[in-house]
């Protein structure tokens, strides 16, 4: 490589006088692209220059090394030393070592303490650069985005570092929704329904996640006849370990423009939210395609009211109907759903969180005040600080109480549309609420389509469906699998007689919280047409405060 090094004053003053440079004016030397590596039996090149943090693989990629240098990879190092804990077991992970890659022995500088290979820099995850930087086009040091589910940290990657007692992302992401928890990888949990499945996979198949959701990774096998590379290793495998949303999903090793690395904003209410990326799959019943299989995946398009929910004649608002979480929230979601706690364990030693367990108000253990991993407890028993965190509530107390308050509204609305009376998750037409009255309405008339949420023809009765599908709470499963009697399954054509289909929907209103105000409108609004578009009968919708009143408070009569 040949760098130029000084440019002669006789060369400058030429040039400010307008003159041409000769050639002998401006000296040039050669110096090899890199330096010969501390860590030779390894292969890691680790930095060209230390001091300057400039990597040896920066020097050809250019791009790559000035997003890396904004990182807290690139501060590893200098902040272990800042931290005042600092301890030589800390080194593997703050240095360029056998972690993070495919190398399976002592490496870089667990074997040789050089300033080279101090921070996280490219090779940490790509594996050593040697061959690459000595063959460029025979060799491609590929970084894997995979975690092994059985091992819970894994054998490279993201895991081998982020995880322990002290920083447990990994281990609490394995047992989330978006790691393993959510059974999504075929061969290592016994089989999936997602994986393979188009379009499932968009958003429960990391590869898939990553193309669709956030640039277009390369999704080819890396080294393609007749193609370019792939990015990273596991790329156009099929039978790659790739769960629905691991580390690279929605953090990018290499650039820092958000907060945490995040592949998009974290605050922005809009659909460009990181979150909302995945979260937004299906918010309102599309014009002409069945409604059957409900809402999917709208939590984000709820939250930022937009695109969500079945809106009758007499919507009354203009503009999305935004609550608190979108709109006095600096961190959204992840204010409430990613919130680090420390506790104590029995024997006194520090316990930590990182909050990757997803849980808004997780079940707590007794003993040290952190996530229990029980999917089931008393509200008591919960946590309720990530409510706090961003100025919505002033207390966990007052947070508990409005949680109770939503829920009960939502219960009391759709229990208004439909009351599952014999809890056999069949709406049936002796069944309590509105739409049992519609539905005997239809059978009388033999109209079996009128809830028949396999056509494509969206009836009044079916948007206020949907609306209890977005509003449902986790008391009123019936509306996330439930059947209609007397009424058609199937594509009304003359041969279709079929019954007995369900009708589904994905948990989305989080009780009700991610915006009330919306989904309260919603509700109440599909109950008015209803009453006037069937002629139907309903009491009042009695939505007083139904909560436990805390010690010490007396109730007014």
């Amino acid at each position: 490589m040949r760098h130029l090094i000084r440019w002669t004053a006789t060369a400058a003053f030429a040039a400010l006088l307008g003159i041409g440079c000769t050639e002998t004016e401006i000296q040039f030397v050669d110096r090899e692209p890199f330096n010969p590596p501390p860590d030779a039996a390894a292969g890691f090149l680790g930095y060209y220059t230390p001091g300057t943090k400039q990597t040896t693989c920066g020097n050809c990629h250019v791009a790559k090394q000035t997003e890396w240098r904004a990182t807290r990879h690139a501060s590893a190092w200098d902040d272990l030393q800042a931290s005042g804990n600092a301890q030589p077991f800390c080194n593997t992970c703050h240095t360029v070592t056998e972690y993070g890659n495919a190398v399976d022995s002592a490496a870089g500088f667990n074997r040789v303490a050089d300033t080279a290979y101090q921070d996280v820099q490219c090779e940490s995850c790509h594996g050593p650069g040697l061959n690459h930087v000595t063959l460029p086009e025979g060799t491609q040091p590929l970084a894997s985005i995979a975690i092994d589910p059985l091992l819970g940290a894994g054998t490279n990657g993201c895991g081998e570092c982020h995880s322990s007692a002290d920083y447990p992302f990994v281990e609490e992401w394995a047992g989330s929704r978006h790691g393993f928890g959510g059974a999504t990888y075929d061969s290592a949990l016994g089989g999936s329904r997602y994986y393979n499945r188009d379009p499932c996979k968009n958003c429960h198949e990391g590869r898939e996640a990553l193309r669709i959701n956030f640039g277009g990774l390369d999704p080819r096998v890396s080294g393609q006849a007749g193609g370019p590379l792939g990015t990273y290793l596991e790329a156009g495998i099929p039978d790659a370990a790739q769960p629905t949303a691991a580390c690279a999903v929605c953090h990018d090793p290499h650039d820092a423009t958000h907060e945490a690395q995040l592949r998009a904003p974290l605050g922005e209410p809009t659909e460009e939210q990181v979150c909302v990326h995945c979260h937004r799959r299906e918010g309102e019943p599309e014009e002409g395609f069945a409604t059957r299989r409900g809402p999917h995946a709208a939590q984000g398009l709820i939250v930022i009211a937009e695109e969500a929910g079945w809106h009758p004649p007499n919507w009354p608002y203009v503009g999305p109907v935004r609550g608190s979480h979108a709109t006095a929230n600096p961190r959204l979601c992840a204010s409430c759903h990613i919130l680090a706690y420390e506790g104590t364990d029995a024997q006194g030693n520090r316990v930590v969180s990182s909050g990757h367990t997803f849980k808004a108000i997780p079940c707590i253990s007794q003993t040290t005040g952190l996530p229990s991993g029980a999917t089931d407890c008393e509200l008591t028993e919960r946590r309720f600080e990530g409510c706090t965190a961003s100025g919505c509530h002033g207390n966990v107390e007052a947070a508990r109480t409005a949680f109770q308050v939503v829920r009960q509204r939502m219960d009391v609305l759709t229990d208004a549309l439909w009351t599952d009376t014999d809890g056999d998750s069949v709406m049936e037409a002796t069944d309590g609420g509105i739409l049992p009255q519609v539905l005997a309405q239809a059978i009388a008339a033999n109209n079996l389509n009128e809830i028949n949420m396999y056509d494509t023809v969206e009836t009044p009765a079916e948007g206020a469906i949907w609306n209890a599908q977005l509003a449902s709470t986790r008391r009123r499963d019936n509306w996330r699998n439930f059947k209609v009697a007397g009424q058609k399954s199937c594509t009304p054509t003359a041969t279709c007689t079929t019954q007995g289909g369900s009708n589904t929907a994905h948990y989305s209103s989080a009780e009700g919280v991610h915006n009330p105000f919306l989904l309260e409108a919603l509700l109440l609004t599909s109950i008015e047409y209803l009453k006037t578009y069937y002629g139907v009968s309903a009491p009042p919708v009695d939505l007083s405060v139904h909560v436990t009143v805390p010690p010490g408070v007396r109730k007014l009569r």
